[in-house]
């Protein structure tokens, strides 16, 4: 359903905070004022809405830096990497989300503040995100085909892919193909 506006959104999806130079070899957003200017930036160029990925312990560290009316979703990984003596796992992975389309009708599908999928394997990327997540990322949003979505930390190109085929597929429905 569109409500004829069109609008901007983004996802940033940056290396987790003390994991830059490890896992990505650039050690940019092992600062926490890199992660700062992301938020101003998020915050200035997408006022219709936006989501940022982080890892649990940064989570209180990172909240502070942002608008005060974000929430904070989960994605729930049940199966998740293990990582010896790490107990109890990090299974879950919180997504801070500002804006987004509302208010939704009563007619529209409730979206949850989380969602369950499993990590990717193979991609030969770091963090490459499942479809699944993205395609819930686009329901909190409320995002519409005809809307503008930036993938911030493009990456593997995983999340573009699932932007490209969610819009097909919810245009293929909306147009009653389906």
């Amino acid at each position: 359903m569109s409500d004829g506006m069109t609008r901007r959104y983004a996802y940033a999806d940056p290396p987790y905070l003390g994991g830059a130079d490890k896992f990505y070899g650039d050690p940019t957003y092992d600062d926490i004022e890199a992660h700062a200017d992301l938020i101003d930036r998020l915050s200035r160029d997408f006022p219709d809405g936006w989501a940022y990925s982080l890892h649990t312990p940064t989570l209180r560290v990172l909240l502070p830096l942002c608008p005060s009316d974000v929430r904070v979703m989960a994605w729930v990984k049940p199966f998740a990497s293990f990582k010896p003596g790490v107990n109890p796992a990090y299974a879950w992975e919180p997504v801070i989300v500002s804006g987004g389309r509302h208010p939704r009708g009563r007619d529209e599908p409730t979206v949850r503040d989380w969602t369950a999928c499993n990590i990717t394997l193979k991609r030969g990327f770091t963090g490459a995100k499942p479809e699944g997540f993205c395609f819930w990322l686009f329901e909190v949003l409320g995002i519409q085909p005809g809307d503008e979505f930036v993938d911030i930390f493009p990456g593997s190109g995983a999340v573009t892919r699932a932007w490209d085929k969610w819009r097909r597929q919810t245009v293929l429905f909306a147009d009653g193909a389906a």
